[in-house]
C-alpha cells in the first residue's frame, strides 16, 4: 500500500480534529448541541472549507456513531475474552456488565447510538453500518452458545434484515433464525434496564440499580442454560 500523501494526511488529521471537537460538544451538551457552524467556529474554519469534510450534521453524527459503535464493541469483546471460550456463562455476564459500565461512562454516546431522544442518525454509510454489525455480533455469539430446548420456531430468514443476516451467518455458519431472534431478546434484556438508568427513570424507583441489573443478568444466564459455566454470582 503506497504511503499517504501530505494532502491525505492533512485531511485525515483535520477530520479527526473535527470529530474530537464534535465529540466534546456531544459529551458536554448532548447530540442537539452538535452544530456544524459552531464546530467550524471553534476550529477557526470557514464554513465552506468545513463542509468539504462533513456536508451535513447527520453525516458528522453518523461518523461519531461509528466511532462509538467500534469503541463499545471493543470494550465488550475485551470483557468477553477475559474468560475462556468454555466459560460461556461467564462471558455472557462479563459482556452484560461491560455494556452497563460503558453506558454509564459514556451516557451521551449511548443516547446517540440507541435513544430516540438523542436524535440518532441513521447508520447509512458503509463505515457506520460495519461498526454497528461488529457490535451486534457479540450478542449473536452469546445466543449461539445458549443451551435451550428447540421447541420449533416461527422465524425464518426473511424475518430479518438481509444484510446483517449475511454477516451473522458468515460469522456463525450454524446460526438459525431462532438463534438470531434469541440474540435480539438477549439484547433487549441487557439494554432495557441500562436505558432506564441512563435516562434517569430507574434511580427514583430503586436505591441500587447495580444489584437489580446483576440479578437480571444472572437470571438471563440461567434462562440461556449457561448457569453451570458462570462460576457463580456475577
Amino acid at each position: 500500500m503506497p504511503a499517504a500523501s501530505r494532502r491525505e494526511r492533512h485531511r485525515a488529521q483535520t477530520t479527526a480534529e473535527i470529530k474530537a471537537t464534535a465529540l466534546k460538544h456531544l459529551v458536554e451538551e448532548g447530540a442537539e448541541a452538535v452544530a456544524l457552524r459552531g464546530i467550524a467556529r471553534d476550529m477557526g474554519m470557514a464554513p465552506g472549507t468545513f463542509y468539504s469534510y462533513f456536508d451535513t450534521r447527520e453525516a458528522l453524527l453518523a461518523a461519531l456513531a461509528a466511532d462509538a459503535y467500534r469503541d463499545l464493541a471493543a470494550h465488550l469483546r475485551e470483557a468477553r475474552e477475559s474468560h475462556p471460550r468454555a466459560e460461556q456463562g461467564a462471558r455472557a455476564l462479563a459482556h452484560g456488565l461491560a455494556y452497563r459500565a460503558w453506558a454509564l461512562a459514556h451516557p451521551q454516546e449511548f443516547r446517540l447510538l440507541f435513544s430516540g431522544r438523542g436524535q440518532t442518525p441513521r447508520a447509512d454509510t458503509a463505515d457506520s453500518t460495519e461498526a454497528e454489525y461488529e457490535l451486534c455480533l457479540g450478542i449473536v455469539e452469546i445466543a449461539a452458545t445458549a443451551q435451550v430446548a428447540d421447541t420449533g420456531s416461527p422465524y425464518t430468514w426473511t424475518d430479518f434484515d438481509p444484510a446483517f443476516t449475511a454477516v451473522a451467518r458468515a460469522a456463525f455458519p450454524a446460526l438459525t433464525p431462532a438463534t438470531l431472534a434469541l440474540s435480539l431478546r438477549v439484547w433487549g434484556r441487557m439494554h432495557g434496564l441500562v436505558t432506564l438508568e441512563i435516562d434517569g427513570l430507574l434511580r427514583p424507583q430503586i436505591d441500587d440499580p447495580d444489584r437489580l441489573y446483576r440479578d437480571e443478568l444472572a437470571d438471563l444466564v440461567r434462562a440461556l442454560g449457561l448457569t453451570e459455566r458462570t462460576g457463580g454470582r456475577p
